[in-house]
């Protein structure tokens, strides 16, 4: 083939891959109006023409300033029915505003013209029917011309009465000066709510999302890795510290509650703590050794440090109890101020109330943070045998504390009965659904290499899938065998199930495995991470409102929980993203220097990504300014229930009042961020 000919050759391949994308993509484009239901049979009724003109025009004119306003009444004497002899009104003073209406009586529901004359022109308002009883019956809104008449047709209601009825027309009378309608102040009110309620959201979102970010960024984590014994050991000493730390926490809470009313009481075991802590600590651990210490030396410093560290837990409580107590009394002394105090009282009722679940946390920390030394210690010093009989009873208890774990969540969600099997399948289908994406994850790139382009990504989706499938079935599949076997001793329906199959598994995982002396610890925390995001980000913000409404009540701080968790997913996707994206120079500068993770982290990686954080938390801020709207329909407080009340009244002058008011505050945001990032950078 000579060259002439390959080059049409691929123009004609050229053209008809062309053809085809054009097809498929008019054939998609199809599909979706016909799934949207695109169509403008409606767009052109006049009905609705004339429906949208009257939004529009209302959502134009936001109600935000009024007038005091007279009301003029102008009446007319009617008769209905007819009286015999007919029936004429006294004649009406031609020299100012007077009505007429013709015939002067008719039946119910007839035709009657009613004209008026002399009044203002454009004077509007509405025109009414009054019977005996003082009712005003509505029957046109009406509005005079250029020389002050009108002359509208309307129809007499079914009120016949032998006494005199009127028809009267309304005209106001603006006096005074202009000022904020009641629309206006409740709108101020809300869009301050509003702001704070976003203000608190983004804070608490910020806070959590800036740690989480540094465990999503695929960069940082990509080159840890840890021996399999330190794993299963942080994993076997994550439950025992969190044990501990409960029951640690209990206790705290026990002897605040105590003292809890005495401020002398709680404010002297504060200072006595701290007092004590720090002394304890200069006392055993210096600030510069100048020889290293012994063994029996450093058990000490360890058994001061835990015991400063409960200390500086008790401190907590009591402090919590102690700002309560203050907040309390400061709320009721400084009179409009008062916020200041309850401010003072919020902050130590959190830590009151949270101090169990922060001992539990930390303790769990720390302790599985100590297993994990151990491993690394154990695999830096110990001999292959006993490094691999470790490996076997470690990742068997860790295997088996995971099953548990599923096993009793599955447990306590769906109220099992004492004689399934769930707790087993559940448990079994979890670890070896894990085991296919870990599998998945290392033979997919070997399988299917990155030249393939897209379509190696695509094919290895669906392996993942695939893998991911035929674990969790045959993990099922020994779940209930698991149950089973236990059943034989009287144990099936129990966590003995999961237990033993987590156990058997961990040990045919490190038989399966002997050669790989470390995990991609870090790979693992970047999924899962990232997977824990995605989850929270694709929850509807309005559905975490409703969960928030029944657990704290209806307000705004259930609103500002529900964004505050969205907030922490979405925020720490972005930031995880920007330190992706950083310049790596910096991070082999400050590593070449054998400097610590940590301090890599400090001095090449903050410094690139401070202005962007920036720009992304007051982006966020103002997007939690508009999420609040939505919030707000489900009683999480903020300006939304305002405006959705005032959109199902159909009131769009006061709902334009308030998306004014959010479209103020969004731009005042932007502007404030803009500032801001450009002091900085």
């Amino acid at each position: 083939m000579t060259g002439a000919e390959k080059h049409r050759t691929k123009g004609l391949v050229r053209f008809f891959v062309m053809l085809v994308s054009i097809v498929a993509l008019l054939v998609t484009y199809a599909f979706a109006f016909q799934r949207t239901d695109v169509s403008l049979d409606e767009v052109k009724d006049p009905g609705r023409r004339a429906s949208l003109v009257r939004i529009v025009r209302g959502l134009a004119r936001p109600n935000i300033i009024e007038y005091d306003e007279e009301p003029t009444f102008h009446l007319l004497d009617y008769v209905t029915p007819c009286p015999q002899g007919g029936f004429a009104p006294e004649s009406p003073d031609t020299s100012g505003p007077f009505l007429e209406a013709i015939p002067q009586c008719a039946s119910p529901g007839s035709d009657v013209r009613v004209q008026g004359h002399n009044f203002d022109p454009g004077a509007d308002g509405p025109l009414s029917f009054i019977p005996p009883s003082g009712v005003a019956l509505r029957l046109a809104s009406v509005t005079a011309d250029q020389e002050g008449n009108f002359d509208v047709v309307v129809k007499l209601p079914d009120r016949p009465d032998t006494a005199v009825q009127h028809f009267r027309f309304t005209t106001v009378q603006r006096s005074g000066v202009w000022h904020l309608t009641d629309t206006a102040h409740e709108t101020w009110a809300k869009i301050v709510e509003t702001v704070m309620l976003a203000l608190v959201a983004t804070t608490l979102g910020t806070a959590m999302a800036v740690p989480l970010s540094f465990l999503s960024a695929r960069n940082l984590m990509r080159s840890i890795r840890t021996p399999f014994a330190s794993v299963a050991l942080f994993i076997v000493g994550l439950p025992i510290g969190i044990f501990g730390g409960l029951q640690i926490g209990r206790w705290i809470t026990s002897v605040a509650s105590h003292m809890s009313d005495n401020i002398a009481a709680l404010a002297g075991a504060v200072v006595a703590l701290v007092v004590i802590g720090l002394w304890a600590l200069r006392a055993t651990v210096p600030e510069v050794e100048e020889e290293p210490p012994t063994t029996s030396e450093k058990t000490l410093r360890r058994l001061v440090v835990a015991a400063v560290a409960v200390g500086g837990f008790f401190a907590i409580g009591f402090t919590g109890n102690l700002l309560r107590e203050v907040g309390t009394n400061l709320n009721d002394w400084l009179g409009p101020l008062g916020f200041i105090g309850n401010f003072i009282r919020i902050i130590g009722d959190v830590f009151a109330t949270f101090i169990t679940a922060l001992t539990a946390i930390v303790a769990g920390v720390v302790v599985a943070a100590i297993g994990s030394r151990m491993g690394h210690i154990i695999a830096d010093r110990a001999s292959r045998p006993v490094l691999m009989a470790v490996r076997y009873i470690a990742v068997a208890a860790a295997a088996a504390t995971v099953a548990v774990a599923i096993g009793g969540a599955v447990h306590w969600l769906y109220e099992l009965n004492p004689s399934s099997n769930a707790m087993a399948t559940s448990a079994g289908g979890g670890i070896l659904g894990l085991a296919g994406v870990v599998l998945s994850s290392r033979f997919g790139r070997r399988w299917f290499p990155d030249r393939l382009g897209l379509l190696a990504t695509f094919l290895r989706l669906i392996t993942s899938f695939l893998w991911i499938g035929v674990g969790i079935a045959i993990g099922i599949a020994l779940g209930v065998g698991a149950d089973a076997a236990v059943g034989v001793f009287g144990a099936s329906g129990t966590l003995l199930a999961p237990a033993v199959l987590g156990a058997v598994l961990g040990i045919v995982g490190v038989s399966v495995s002997r050669s790989q002396m470390a995990l991609p610890s870090g790979l693992s925390a970047y999924y899962l991470s990232r997977t824990i995001f995605n989850v929270i980000r694709s929850m509807e913000p309005l559905v975490m409102a409703i969960v928030f409404v029944v657990w704290v009540g209806v307000g705004p701080f259930a609103g500002a929980l529900a964004l505050s968790l969205h907030t922490t997913a979405a925020l720490a996707k972005l930031y995880s993203e920007q330190v992706e994206s950083i310049s790596q120079g910096p991070i082999e500068a400050v590593t070449a220097t054998g400097a610590t993770r940590l301090q890599n982290i400090i001095y090449a990686v903050v410094p690139q990504i401070v202005p962007p954080y920036i720009a992304f938390t007051l982006y966020r801020w103002d997007i939690n300014v508009r999420m609040s709207t939505i919030i707000g329909f489900a009683g999480g407080g903020g300006i939304g229930f305002l405006l959705q009340q005032n959109i199902n009244l159909l009131h769009y002058r006061d709902a334009a009042a308030q998306m004014l008011a959010i479209a103020i505050v969004v731009s005042a945001l932007d502007f404030l961020s803009a500032r801001i990032r450009e002091r900085i950078v």
